[in-house]
């Protein structure tokens, strides 16, 4: 599959034009289930305020948010139980499943030409699988130019290919390293802020027997993220690995990627992660974190919401922290440098049998008193459009806003879903060999180049 422009790069600074707005994140839930979700219509007000037909209408919603009760999930449904209450004629089914049986499933719906309405969609590699199986609608950028949506700048970048747009961005994503406030106090470990304090503290909380980070290896993904910023730390530059999946140059052109492949065997020798880390998915590694046996969790903004998440432990959510990821000592970065980037999203199906009232849903959904005022005042995730503060933000909600507004630079793309669906997997798998063997550094980056070269 030859390599779609999809993906230019766009810097913070950009993203951040407007005073008292943010952008945002995608998002997982450690629940795996399938329901059908919807509102009670029976006191929905008369009036059809969108304007659509009285013929009863039954939209398919295909989600990664198996939660309807916290976070996301509980977003989502609010906008689909206004929508519903707002427009009693229509119904609409959800159909969520977690992250990885979403993605597979998805694949499933793509070869079957399955008629669902609307679909969560990954913005990059994978939504350009479906770009290129045209199973999905492509959108005019003019729909949500207006101040009704107030979409930030730039946040279309892994929504388009060819210069046309084929969904809509619900966050725009970073990384950070969540911590619990308690297990280092009490540890007397220092939170890190330098790669040898995370070093330290991975051993520091080895002696005592405390996982020191949680990670998700068996979704494979969350190890392309790492790699990204390690090797950004040492070279001070995210557009410098980009260039690589370009073909501008090579990895080994620049000393940052042997580094950063060395470094990475080094959290690996020291044994950061959990025992069995590479059989753990999204949710289990989550869970270690939530139930106070993981010291860190290395994740995105999305998960925003555990701060305020009333199912998860009272003492965990009283001790949760941020922190941005360490810097190098030798290295060019700040610790304001931000792996940020706009990956979740919703996309029109091309196989729709209501395409129009499917349309009318997704620009509802997208009205910036919907989805991003949602999304923030539950505590859920960092929308991808303007919105206003509250007032009434949880201290992670804060912190998590400090790290955006104070970001210095972006690369305004994860790498692996930088460039084709075929990279995306090759290089998952380098990673996945790496942390499941003794690679060595040096064989990292040689297996990540023949991936760029192969792609």
């Amino acid at each position: 599959m030859s390599k779609k422009n999809w993906s230019r790069r766009v810097g913070v600074p950009l993203t951040l034009a407007a005073v008292m707005a943010l952008t945002a994140c995608g998002g997982n839930s450690s629940d795996n289930a399938s329901n059908a979700a919807g509102g009670d219509t029976e006191n929905a007000a008369s009036a059809n305020a969108s304007g659509n037909s009285a013929e009863a209408v039954t939209l398919r919603l295909f989600s990664n948010l198996p939660d309807r009760k916290s976070g996301q999930g509980l977003a989502e449904q609010m906008v689909i139980d206004n929508y519903m209450k707002e427009n009693p004629n229509v119904k609409i089914e959800v159909e969520a499943l977690a992250e990885e049986p979403f993605k597979n499933k998805l694949k499933a719906y793509m070869a079957s030409n399955e008629p669902i309405d609307l679909t969560m969609v990954h913005g990059g590699a994978e939504l350009n699988t479906l770009v290129q199986a045209e199973y999905v609608k492509e959108l005019n950028p003019a729909d949500y130019e207006s101040d009704t949506y107030n979409f930030l700048p730039g946040v279309y970048k892994s929504f388009t290919f060819n210069d046309k747009l084929y969904g809509l961005p619900r966050n725009s994503d970073y990384e950070v390293i969540y911590y619990n406030k308690k297990l280092f106090e009490d540890n007397g470990v220092k939170v890190p802020t330098t790669f040898a304090e995370l070093l330290d503290a991975a051993k520091a909380f080895q002696d005592k027997n405390i996982i020191p980070m949680s990670i998700n290896g068996k979704d494979l993904w969350s190890f392309g993220g790492l790699y990204q910023f390690i090797a950004q730390r040492y070279s001070g530059d995210f557009n410098l690995f980009l260039d690589a999946v370009d073909k501008k140059i090579k990895l080994s052109d620049d000393e940052s990627f042997l580094k950063a492949g060395q470094y990475m065997a080094q959290l690996r020798e020291t044994g950061l992660f959990q025992d069995g880390f590479m059989t753990a998915d999204y949710g289990a590694s989550q869970n270690l974190f939530t139930q106070g046996r993981a010291a860190m969790w290395f994740m995105g903004s999305w998960e925003a919401g555990m701060a305020t998440n009333e199912s998860l432990p009272a003492e965990f959510r009283s001790n949760l922290g941020v922190v941005e990821f360490p810097i190098a000592e030798d290295g060019k970065a700040k610790v304001t440098d931000l792996l940020a980037w706009n990956g979740g999203g919703y996309a029109l199906v091309n196989s729709s049998e209501h395409p129009e009232e499917a349309k009318k849903f997704l620009d509802y959904l997208f009205q910036a008193n919907q989805w991003a005022k949602s999304a923030w005042d539950t505590g859920a995730a960092v929308p991808a459009q303007k919105y206003e503060l509250t007032g009434n933000e949880s201290e992670t909600q804060k912190k998590l806003t400090d790290i955006l507004l104070n970001a210095t630079s972006s690369p305004g793309a994860f790498v692996t879903d930088y460039g084709t669906p075929k990279f995306k997997d090759d290089t998952q798998n380098v990673f996945g060999k790496f942390f499941s063997t003794s690679m060595s550094g040096e064989e990292l980056v040689q297996a990540l180049q023949t991936a760029i070269d192969n792609q």
